[in-house]
């Protein structure tokens, strides 16, 4: 007869000999990591506060098979900067998660910038711009502005960066974008007085959403723009939508080398959209980052990828006319049917 324990144990070890090659074709020193960026999130606060819980509660079901490292949220937590119901609500939901999250003001929680007391009070949210660290990169964090920082603000954050050994940047802010697609005045200034090394910029505002690639001097910058609040801007659903951007960062010995995105829909369904790379500092890193992905998955077009040639050079590989609902570069022409923003020439601001 043969021996049960015996049977169990051979079965066991062929399952690690299967098992353990996967783990260890990941290099020695090497990190995935994400975080999620949510931005314009106030009609939830105004009439869907349930959906606003489930939003946070969503994530931190996710936060361990993503291994979610930071909620980025930029702006417009509320629709009405003094209404404690609105910041109940917000408060409420952020207590859903476990997730660190990292908050920058929009126009609607300060009163377009004169008052801060009720943003400060109930989302914990620093009254002064700031620079910290998230995961392997500078963390730069700009309140709303109705223009541009100061010369002498710009260099208090160019100093505080400048501190750190990272050699990337994030950038959160509210009001990068104009509504044609240009640079706002901030962000105009933002370019010109922040961008030292690979820069990736999380906005709102807009009513869109995009993701867009570009070079300033010898750095690849990679422009975000998440704004959910009128539902889905292809689709044209309702107020009661919910979804975000969720980034996958590959780092090695503490350097980012691969950044991937994806739309990452809560609700009124759950789903991801194909993961693609934005950034590929090492050419020769082939390790699949891709996460698993919770029921369906929307369909996507290619978008262009941002490889390093060395010398701190880089060049973006793909059509840039490319498109997919949510991912689009702009200032190019689009063979696939109107453009990005002829299509919302509606945007308005709020």
């Amino acid at each position: 007869m043969k021996n049960p324990w015996l049977v169990s144990t051979l079965i066991v070890l062929g399952l690690l000999l299967v098992v353990i090659p996967c783990v260890s074709d990941q290099p020695a020193g090497t990190s995935t990591y994400s975080f999620v960026h949510l931005s314009d999130t106030q009609n939830l606060a105004t009439y869907h506060p349930d959906t606003y819980d489930f939003t946070f509660s969503y994530l931190e079901s996710l936060k361990n098979s993503y291994n979610i490292s930071a909620i980025i949220i930029t702006g417009d937590l509320v629709n009405s900067w003094n209404k404690k119901t609105e910041w109940n609500a917000y408060t409420h939901a952020r207590d859903r998660t476990t997730i660190p999250i990292f908050i920058t003001s929009g126009n609607h929680d300060t009163n377009s910038g004169k008052n801060d007391l009720y943003y400060s009070r109930y989302a914990g949210g620093q009254k002064k711009n700031y620079v910290t660290s998230l995961g392997d990169f500078n963390f730069i964090g700009i309140n709303y502005v109705p223009k541009t920082l100061t010369h002498e603000e710009f260099a208090a954050l160019r100093n505080a960066a400048a501190n750190s050994s990272h050699s990337f940047t994030i950038i959160a802010t509210h009001y990068y974008l104009n509504g044609d697609g240009t640079l706002s005045p901030l962000g105009k200034d933002i370019d010109k007085e922040l961008i030292s090394q690979p820069t990736l910029i999380l906005a709102g505002h807009i009513h869109a959403d995009f993701v867009r690639v570009k070079t300033i001097g010898s750095f690849p910058v990679i422009e975000d723009l998440t704004n959910y609040q009128d539902g889905d801007p292809v689709f044209l659903t309702n107020k009661n939508y919910s979804a975000g951007t969720l980034y996958t960062v590959t780092a090695m010995d503490g350097r980012v080398v691969k950044i991937t995105c994806t739309i990452l829909r809560i609700l009124p369904e759950q789903s991801l959209s194909t993961e693609r790379v934005l950034y590929d500092s090492t050419p020769e890193f082939t390790l699949n980052v891709n996460a698993s992905r919770p029921l369906a998955i929307a369909p996507t077009f290619t978008l262009p990828v941002v490889k390093a040639n060395g010398n701190n050079t880089w060049t973006s590989e793909g059509n840039l006319a490319d498109i997919s609902p949510g991912i689009h570069p702009l200032s190019t022409a689009v063979p696939m049917g109107p453009s990005f923003w002829s299509i919302f020439n509606r945007i308005v601001f709020q």
